[in-house]
């Protein structure tokens, strides 16, 4: 099965059109959508309006959850929020935050267990990001049986084999590169 994993398209209409282009030249028919996908100063309508049309399957991310908790579409002062119509909200709202594809595939955006968390990498006291520890890593996994877990939220790309031999992906950011 060849798969394409996108995450963090941030609003970023014209960045998710190019590596839609790039999925498609490869080849890759199966496209999964790891959250965070209107939130920004760009384009979040037109971005919403492809990812809908596109139908791929799709989970919420943290910033997906805080354009839905602002309220009926319109009513915040955000950019992103005045461009999206209530039914881009509703679809947001529709998300789960994980899913399961193709029975071995399971999809996250921060961890399992919270769309915020940075899960591959940690935040040191000075600022700078590092990779996770493999333990740190596998105590997020537990209970997860699938061999492939793909996540985003850091806009790090990032790919860790467990010692079990599962694999966990961030495959980075689409509209806001780290």
């Amino acid at each position: 099965m060849k798969l394409a994993a996108i995450a963090d398209i941030h609003g970023n209409c014209t960045a998710l059109e190019a590596v839609l282009a790039d999925i498609a030249a490869l080849g890759i028919s199966e496209v999964v959508n790891l959250g965070d996908h209107l939130s920004g100063p760009l384009e979040a309508q037109r971005t919403a309006d492809l990812l809908i049309a596109r139908g791929y399957p799709s989970i919420r991310g943290d910033q997906d959850r805080v354009l839905v908790e602002l309220g009926p579409a319109g009513t915040s002062r955000r950019m992103d929020h005045q461009q999206l119509e209530q039914g881009h909200l509703d679809w947001l709202a529709s998300l789960s935050p994980t899913l399961i594809y193709r029975d071995d595939v399971f999809l996250c955006h921060g961890s399992p267990n919270s769309d915020a968390a940075f899960w591959l990498d940690r935040v040191m006291a000075d600022g700078n990001v590092r990779a996770n520890s493999i333990s740190a890593v596998e105590a997020e996994a537990t209970g997860i049986a699938a061999s492939l877990i793909l996540c985003g939220h850091t806009h790090i790309p990032r790919a860790v084999r467990l010692r079990d031999g599962r694999l966990v992906v961030n495959p980075g950011s689409v509209g806001c590169p780290g």
